[in-house]
């Protein structure tokens, strides 16, 4: 007899869980195993037959110069715009967690940007970055300084990339950095202060050590985040100048949905996915280490 009711309380979780597992299963776990396989084979609505050619595609990513250079055009990306992220939020949730007047409107202004859409942004910044009516390059010439070509020059794009990034979403960092920051007891502070402990001790001794977990979830995120940088690129400089802000997302776009070559596509995404992994699994593995140092 106990076996029955064992099975009716699996049978009412599993329809519990069912508008989850559905699709979840049917929108995320199908098309991912359906990709996998699609990178094995040479899928093309061009192509006369599909076969598989298994590791084909990525041994001719090894040899492919524009892949080459959109992963080093997105990891530039990661390496710049991922520490001026976490350092930026960190810094404006120390500012935003005083008292000042008017505090919920300031933070209300740094978090906004987060909630508007890519394609907001990118007619927001392409009006302030233009060469000839931009408000940056009118600041600059009120000021006497030589005029910039931000989006035009193969230098200056990228750093553009990483500005308009750190506008938009710092929103994120800040906000969960400043929740942090609120969770850490402010008697621990008065109990320093007491032992006249600085500015720089309080932070570094108390600050830094209980935010540790919290900054190292927002490094993963945005890490994780900037790996998979794409609207911003196309809609500001579609990968210009001469290639220089091509990410890897925006050349699997190109490949599957304009040369539509799908296996070569799905390639590309498991070779960013199998790289955000290795990050990942390497910064996890960095963070049970220095737990278990604490």
């Amino acid at each position: 007899m106990p076996a029955r009711p064992r099975r009716t309380g699996t049978l009412v979780a599993w329809v519990f869980l069912a508008p989850f597992v559905v699709p979840f299963v049917l929108f995320w776990a199908v098309p991912i195993v359906h990709g996998l396989y699609l990178s094995f084979t040479n899928a093309s609505l061009t192509a006369v037959e599909e076969r598989v050619v298994w590791l084909a595609n990525y041994q001719r990513l090894l040899a492919d110069p524009v892949y080459r250079k959109s992963l080093g055009n997105t990891v530039l990306f990661v390496v710049e715009n991922v520490p001026v992220l976490v350092v930026a939020g960190l810094l404006l949730a120390l500012l935003l967690n005083q008292s000042m007047p008017g505090l919920a409107v300031i933070r209300a202004a740094f978090v906004a940007p987060y909630l508007i859409t890519a394609s907001a942004v990118a007619i927001i910044w392409q009006f302030v970055l233009d060469p000839t009516t931009g408000l940056l390059n009118a600041w600059l010439s009120d000021l006497g300084l030589p005029i910039q070509h931000w989006l035009n020059e193969p230098g200056q794009a990228m750093g553009a990339i990483v500005l308009i990034t750190l506008w938009w979403r710092v929103g994120f960092p800040l906000l969960v950095l400043l929740a942090g920051l609120q969770e850490i007891p402010g008697e621990l502070y008065e109990a320093a202060k007491l032992d006249g402990a600085g500015a720089w001790q309080r932070f570094s001794r108390i600050t830094l050590p209980l935010l540790a977990p919290v900054l190292f979830f927002v490094l993963i995120i945005r890490l994780i985040d900037s790996f998979k940088v794409f609207a911003q690129v196309y809609l500001v400089t579609g990968g210009g100048p001469v290639g220089s802000t091509r990410v890897l997302l925006q050349y699997l776009y190109e490949v599957g949905f304009q040369d539509l070559r799908s296996g070569y596509a799905a390639a590309i995404g498991w070779s960013l996915f199998l790289i955000i992994l290795a990050v990942t699994a390497v910064q996890l593995r960095f963070l049970r280490r220095f737990g278990a140092n604490d």
